[in-house]
């Protein structure tokens, strides 16, 4: 039967416990599966081990096969092609992601790489663009729609899962060199080593370790602002990535470390051209520490430990306007049973328990740096959860039945329930899901709220899938959003302070459609994806003036189209169109209340990338790609109406990547 539970816990060992991790590791007995199905397993929806399009969730996955043949350059350019996601521009300069028409970026979106949650603990945010080495991506799982059940309070619109090489796999050594070239200025260009190691001599024994360093800007045109200002990005929009990983584990004991450092550069702060370039950092550091135990072959427990620390926006030079320089950390205990009770159903419970703690690093009353809650140098608070989920499969559908309770030491308590059934009927399969999610605030959400609480989410989704023939798929799905108590940011420009307050409702409502056909010549895929506001849509900093029906910053609609022919065995075309709808980028009201609203017609583009296989020995490949190959002027504007005026992305860029793959015949142990 397709939806099948794994009915031993030897089949569900393949996870490290959470769904975020799980996936990261093969299981050590596969069950039967469809022809037409890739052998890909995930917990990204569920804390069953499911096969993907079973997962009780809209789910897309990419894989690092994928990855490589399109050519795409950073989690951006992988995310544009997944329906409902696109882009909008924020304060420093930072990209971060917009879902479903609604603005993702502070806590609304949650990254997770190798099962370590990448949002900055301070806003919650992520900053999008030449941020991880696209190399080292075994897959991405993207969870379309909420995960506060399995994830917590930064999940709240959609989940983004990334497994990178690790621990997983056979011994080998990856190099892999990146050159581009912008129109007038340059491009992107990175160097990353990666190299794991299987200790035949120890069984069970292995490790890994990988370093990453780039340079590169996010465009080199001319940005304009909403007062008549401009600067050229050329020179003035770094982008430096530095990424290291390293880990070792014996048997299902395992130790990972993931340090990430993005060093920018900004030719606008807030909504105004700055006389010179401003620098903004973000770094951090995470680490985990995992086990798992079967008392028997029915229960596994699986215990966790995270430590993560980390600074955001920082601008450690005292002179500067924009001085901000503040620390954060969370020390993290999970603890997870699973319980195979029946053939038919699987039990999951556990507890999470978190700690959170700020910290100034700099003086106060300078710059951007503000004592946290208006006179602290450091706060520090606790959230505990707990969580439980049944999953049945039985002859009238799968059920899938969750729920999460959090209690946090300030803002208090949030409960969301979460019920899917799953259906199919020969080559037909549908999902109805029910879902509730919130977004928790940060610790300057805290600091600087206004008596501010978690925002509440309702989601209801309907998903169905039909195989056409052996390659083929076509999926369609609805869903309906609305988000109360939404956590909005203002500013009073008279009194010149600033405060997070929680106003009104948002909605959104649509449609995705997605279309696969993959054989032995490659493989396509087509997308559209159409969205609206829905409900009583009555936060005015998300309105556009005049324009009931869009959204401010993002389209309500979005075609892709992407694919690889392989030209011949050892050489592929990859060619990727992207089309956009029109967007109004909205700027902050004057003081008579008006707000300049700027249209941005639809934009094509399209990108161009072949890549050649082992050319001259086995595992060096070599691919050159054009992006942006009609020089449109692709740009990104502000989903709120913050004063912040469009910034180029996606500029038309030249680049060529060279990589060697060494795979060692047998171990000289």
């Amino acid at each position: 039967m397709g939806r099948r539970v794994c009915m031993s816990l030897a089949l569900l060992g393949a996870g490290t416990g959470f769904a975020q991790e799980a996936s990261t590791e093969a299981p050590p007995v596969e069950p039967v599966l469809l022809e037409d199905e890739p052998e890909v397993h995930s917990q990204v929806a569920s804390f069953a081990i499911t096969k993907l399009h079973d997962s009780p969730a809209v789910v897309t996955a990419v894989t690092a096969e994928e990855i490589r043949a399109s050519g795409a350059r950073d989690l951006m350019d992988v995310l544009l092609l997944v329906p409902g996601f696109f882009f909008g521009v924020d304060v420093s300069g930072t990209v971060g992601p917009g879902f479903r028409g609604l603005w993702g970026q502070e806590g609304k979106v949650l990254l997770i790489i190798d099962g370590k949650e990448m949002n900055e603990q301070l806003y919650s945010t992520m900053q999008l663009g030449h941020e991880f080495p696209v190399e080292l991506i075994e897959r991405i799982e993207v969870v379309r729609g909420p995960g506060s059940v399995i994830y917590g309070g930064n999940a709240e619109l959609a989940v983004i899962n990334v497994i990178t090489r690790g621990i997983q796999g056979s011994t080998d050594v990856l190099a892999v060199g990146t050159w581009g070239q912008l129109s007038h200025g340059n491009g992107r260009r990175s160097l990353t080593l990666s190299g794991r190691k299987v200790f035949e001599s120890v069984p069970g024994l292995s490790a890994f370790a990988s370093a990453s360093l780039g340079q590169g800007q996010r465009s080199d045109v001319i940005f304009d602002d909403f007062f008549g200002g401009s600067a050229s990005m050329n020179g003035a929009s770094r982008l430096d990535p530095t990424v290291m990983q390293a880990g070792v584990g014996y048997r299902d004991l395992q130790l990972s470390l993931l340090y990430q450092r993005q060093d920018t550069t900004s030719v606008v702060s807030v909504d105004e051209v700055l006389p010179a370039p401003a620098d903004t950092d973000f770094e951090s550091f995470h680490a985990e520490l995992s086990d798992r135990f079967r008392p028997t072959d029915r229960i596994e427990i699986i215990p966790r430990l995270n430590l993560t620390l980390g600074e955001s926006y920082r601008d450690s030079d005292p002179d500067s306007d924009f001085f901000y320089d503040k620390r954060y950390r969370r020390l993290r205990g999970r603890a997870l049973a699973r319980w195979a009770a029946f053939d038919f159903l699987q039990l999951t419970g556990g507890v999470d328990l978190a700690f959170d703690q700020g910290e100034l690093r700099g003086p106060a009353g300078i710059g951007l740096q503000e004592p946290f809650n208006g006179d602290q140098d450091s706060v520090s608070y606790r959230n505990v959860a707990g969580f439980v989920e049944a999953y049945s499969d039985n002859p009238i559908a799968t059920v899938v039945a969750g729920a999460r309770f959090e209690d946090h030491s300030f803002f208090g308590s949030s409960f969301v329930p979460r019920l899917v059934l799953l259906k199919s009927f020969g080559p037909v399969s549908g999902k109805a899901l029910y879902s509730r999610a919130f977004r928790a605030p940060g610790i300057e959400n805290i600091s600087l709220g206004d008596d501010v609480r978690p925002e509440r989410t309702t989601v209801f989704e309907l998903e169905g899938t039909v195989r056409l023939g052996e390659g083929q798929t076509v999926s369609a799905n609805a869903f309906d959003v609305g988000v109360t108590d939404p956590i909005i940011y203002s500013y009073d420009a008279d009194s010149g302070s600033e405060a997070y307050r929680n106003l009104g409702r948002l909605g959104s409502q649509g449609i995705e459609l997605d279309y696969r056909l993959r054989g032995t010549w490659g493989r396509a895929q087509v997308g559209y994806s159409f969205y609206r506001p829905a409900g009583r849509n009555d936060v005015e900093d998300y309105r556009v003036p005049g324009e009931p029906g869009a959204f401010t910053g993002l389209p309500t609609h979005k075609a892709t189209l992407t694919g690889t022919a392989k030209v011949l065995p050892w050489l592929s075309v990859s060619p990727t169109a992207v089309l956009v709808g029109q967007r109004f980028a909205v700027g902050a009201p004057d003081d008579d209340g008006v707000s300049e609203v700027q249209t941005l017609s639809p934009r094509l583009l399209l990108n161009l990338f072949v890549r050649a296989e082992d050319v001259g020995t086995k595992g060096l490949s070599i691919g050159a790609g054009v992006y942006n190959l009609m020089g449109s002027d692709f740009r990104v504007a502000q989903p709120y109406s913050g004063g912040h005026a469009p910034l180029p992305v996606f500029t038309r860029e030249f680049l060529v990547r060279l990589t060697y793959l060494f795979e060692p015949a047998y171990d000289d142990e």
